[in-house]
This record gives C-alpha cells, structure tokens and sequence, in this order.
C-alpha cells in the first residue's frame, strides 16, 4: 500500500511540475464530458465483491484565466450486479406472483483540482480528487408483463470518504473554429480512488429462504480503480 501512495503521489507531482511550466492560456473555458465508466474494485474490496462495475461518469469544470488550473466537480455511477426472482404478491395469493429486482451500486461524488497542457489539439492532464463514495442495494418491484417498476426501495447503504489521484488524454475531434470555441475532444482517462471503510452487499448475498430476508453484509475499505472513455465539450 506505501508503494502505490508514493508511486501515485510522484506521479501527481511530476504532472503539476511538467504541465504547470509549459501550460499557459489567455481565456478560461468550461468543460463538459459524459463517459463510459468501468470500475475495478482494489484490496480487500476486490476480493470481497469479485467483479467489476460498469456505468456511467461526468464531469463540470471551470479553467481560470490565464491558468492551467482546472476547478470542479465530477459524478459517476458504477452498477455491480443485478439478481432477480419470482415471488407471490402475498401468502395468501400464492398464483398471483412478481418480479422482485435487486441491484448492487456504486455512486461517486468528487471535487477535483486539474492541471492540463497547452496544446489544444491534444491535452493530457493530472487530477487531484476528493469526495466519496456512496454503496447502496435497491430492491425493485416490476409488473411482469411490461416490466415497469411498481415500487422501489433502498434496503442498504453506506458512505466512505475517499481521495486520490488520476491522469488522462483528450484528443480534439472537432474544432468550433479559429477562435477555438465549441470543441470537441475524445477523452480517455484513469484514477486511482483511496475509499475509507464501508458496509455493502455483494450480488447473491441476499437471503429470503424460510420467509426472511437477511443481507451478507461485507466491510472493508473501498479503493477503487476507474478507467473513462467519452466525450469532452469545451466552450
């Protein structure tokens, strides 16, 4: 673990120095990016939930004038799993049954702090991040037939505080004109989240068996590893 803090940690400081003495701008911008988000849990979170999530990230930001210094905000969802099963609407209606859905999910919410490059054709970038990560288990009630959601309900979650460290490109794939304004880049990117410790249920863990419903409840820290690849809008 002192290995990969000092590896991530030389990392950010080696990209604020490279791009913090060749980044220069005379206008601010405001991003935007939507991304594809795949998720692979590190540590003991890796080997207690086994799989990797899939979802869905974005990001706001604001560069200040004449700065390489990037401020903002970034959000992503990361589902782990789904199990489904067919219960009756009541005991006492045994032939009339449901659809009940469980899904297991990962929410994260972080500020960041980002120094980019100059070159506006192709930009890498390092990040500083901090905020946290929100697990939680949604039971869902579906008709069916047409599959549409009767009733939903959150029946655990927890919270953990997490920080750390990320890197990327963005390649420009259209230009708004000579002003520079309105473009479009592909963006790929990584980051390495530190996640305190939490509480969370793993797909399958969920028991009804004998008319109960008891959770395999699992606890550890919950680092995380996140790979993006999308779009960023600059204006």
């Amino acid at each position: 673990m002192k290995i990969i803090y000092a590896v991530l940690f030389s990392a950010l400081l080696a990209g604020l120095f490279l791009f913090g003495t060749v980044a220069e701008s005379n206008a601010q911008e405001a991003e935007f990016a939507v991304n594809f988000q795949v998720g692979v849990p590190q540590g003991a979170f890796g080997d207690k939930l086994d799989r990797s999530g899939f979802g869905i990230h974005g990001m706001a930001g604001y560069r200040l004038p004449y700065s390489p210094l990037m401020l903002g905000i970034d959000a992503g969802f990361l589902t782990f799993g789904t199990d489904r099963r067919r219960v009756p609407i009541s005991p006492t209606i045994p032939d009339v049954t449901v659809s009940v859905e469980n899904s297991y999910n990962m929410a994260n919410v972080n500020f960041f702090a980002r120094i980019t490059g100059r070159d506006y054709r192709f930009r890498p970038y390092v990040d500083a991040l901090i905020g946290f990560n929100y697990l939680y288990t949604d039971s869902t009630i579906r008709d069916r037939r047409t599959q549409e959601e009767v009733v939903s309900d959150t029946n655990f979650d927890d919270f953990a505080f997490a920080y750390g460290a990320g890197a990327g490109v963005r390649a420009l794939i259209w230009d708004g004109g000579e002003a520079q304004q309105g473009r479009v880049y592909f963006n790929f990117g990584a980051r390495y989240m530190f996640g305190g410790n939490a509480e969370y249920v793993r797909p399958g863990s969920i028991d009804t068996s004998g008319g109960d419903f008891t959770f395999d409840v699992l606890e550890s820290r919950t680092d995380i590893l996140n790979i993006t690849l999308g779009f960023t809008f600059v204006f």
